[in-house]
């Protein structure tokens, strides 16, 4: 008999509006469109990403899976709903080749907007189902113009505020994991969502 093995995996998709296409749904919307109101406006048919990207993989950071266990054990700690959820990218320095470290606590890139950009989840999101979890989270026009090479999902008490450092967020955040990959050079005008889903089996 084999022993129980806990597998945590994830894959972000990056799905990218470029600035002619956002043009374009502005002048459908009347304004800059939510994530919510692409994800309607892609589901009928309106529009469609103009690129989209698959990164898998994703490392569970040691504060992250504490915050697990500790929910499991009834310990208490912030929860990954809809008011505390966190999505962060970041520059990395412009490369992808150094791995991700359990011990970390932030993105590389974190301390400045122009390197770092940490927000909340779209309406709707989280969800969870057969031990999957997915959340999206949509960078606007003006916001996360860099190039992407790193990921996070995180949690944090309070307000949400987006912003460079992960610390400026909410009150006690905690990075739940973290990616280092190439995702793409995200400029102004443009609309990108990245889609995680993390799954526990």
């Amino acid at each position: 008999m084999s022993d129980d093995v806990f597998a945590w995996s994830a894959v972000a998709e990056v799905r990218k509006y470029f600035a002619n296409t956002v043009q374009a749904m502005i002048a459908h919307v009347g304004r800059e469109p939510l994530g919510h109101e692409i994800e309607d406006l892609v589901a009928r048919g309106r529009f469609a990403p103009d690129e989209v990207h698959v990164e898998p993989g994703n490392l569970l950071t040691t504060a992250g899976l504490g915050r697990i266990t500790s929910l499991l054990e009834g310990n208490g700690g912030a929860v990954f709903n809809n008011a505390q959820a966190i999505i962060g990218v970041g520059y990395h320095g412009g490369t992808s080749t150094n791995d991700a470290a359990v011990t970390d606590t932030a993105l590389a890139g974190n301390g400045s907007t122009t390197t770092a950009y940490y927000q909340g989840a779209d309406s709707g999101y989280p969800t969870q189902t057969g031990g999957t979890l997915t959340v999206n989270s949509t960078f606007g026009i003006n916001n996360g113009n860099f190039g992407w090479f790193e990921w996070c999902l995180g949690i944090a008490t309070g307000t949400l505020t987006p912003g460079g450092t992960l610390a400026s967020v909410g009150t006690s955040p905690i990075m739940l994991n973290h990616k280092i990959a190439s995702l793409g050079t995200k400029a102004s005008g443009a609309i990108w969502t990245l889609a995680a889903t993390c799954t526990i089996s």
